[in-house]
């Protein structure tokens, strides 16, 4: 009888054990895949937030030419997006950009950008027209917010 109940006894400790070394594995794994995970999900985020740079940047190209051609002014550094008024919904209007943009720095002609910053969600983008990557794109991360 007591060789029925260590048997009983060795299999209910083996199945304790396997549920654990289980329990263990699929632990490890989910603390080594999820960090991965997210990355790639703040990369695909990030090149979507990119390309909306993009095509502002490009907007904002075609309607600084068209200013340019009815021999219009397009910078104004104090109204919305520092161009001209109505020239802002106008871009983003055009570029289908959820996001917004501030023109920090244009060429001397006053219709060309040479930088800007685009930003959308918890993401921003700057452009820097001499810089040798053109994009920057960064990614907010708060980590201590007191709400005051």
């Amino acid at each position: 009888m007591s060789v029925t109940a260590s048997t009983k006894t060795k299999t209910k400790y083996r199945w304790i054990r396997m549920t654990i070394y289980l329990l263990i594995i699929i632990l490890l794994a989910i603390v080594l895949v999820v960090p991965g995970v997210l990355r790639l999900i703040y990369r695909a985020d990030s090149q979507v937030a990119l390309g909306n740079a993009k095509s502002v940047r490009m907007a904002i190209q075609v309607i600084a030419t068209q200013q340019y051609g009815g021999d219009n002014a397009f910078c104004d550094a104090t109204r919305e997006g520092g161009i001209a008024d109505g020239l802002y919904e106008e871009i983003l209007q055009l570029s289908e950009a959820p996001g917004d943009f501030w023109i920090l720095q244009m060429e001397d002609d006053g219709y060309t950008v040479r930088q800007f910053v685009y930003r959308e969600n918890e993401y921003t983008v700057w452009y820097d027209a001499d810089a040798d990557a053109k994009y920057l794109v960064y990614h907010e991360d708060n980590i201590i917010h007191t709400g005051d």
